[in-house]
């Protein structure tokens, strides 16, 4: 598995400005047949969350999908955090939100697909 440094660098920074909706891009190295899609990312009192979709482009079905995610508070890293997406068939979307708890001012996120089987 690549470290999370490696895996920010090749990843798609997805984030909201003061007052702007944020936009949904996919992430920019991924495996061509495994298609990551971000949401923007919302904050609550609890901390911050960001939705993710993995659309399975393969022939096979995929059993666990691994989504990683950094947030920032601006250039501040506040964490990071992940999510598993399990059973994606093919030609179908798998979906979550991947939540960091008390990054209460997170206004973007990078993420990326760190692994499947």
């Amino acid at each position: 598995m690549k470290s999370f440094s490696t895996i920010l660098a090749l990843s798609v920074a997805v984030g909201i400005g003061a007052g702007v909706a944020g936009f949904a891009a996919p992430a920019a190295a991924q495996t061509a047949a495994l298609q990551l899609t971000t949401g923007k990312v919302v904050t609550d009192p609890a901390g911050a969350f960001i939705s993710v979709s993995v659309k399975n482009g393969t022939t096979a079905p995929i059993s666990e999908t691994y989504v990683a995610c950094e947030f920032f508070a601006g250039n501040r890293a506040l964490g990071k955090s992940s999510t598993t997406l399990f059973s994606i068939v093919p030609g179908v979307t798998g979906s979550d939100q991947v939540r960091l708890l008390g990054g209460t001012s997170a206004n973007r996120a990078t993420c990326a697909i760190t692994g499947h089987k």
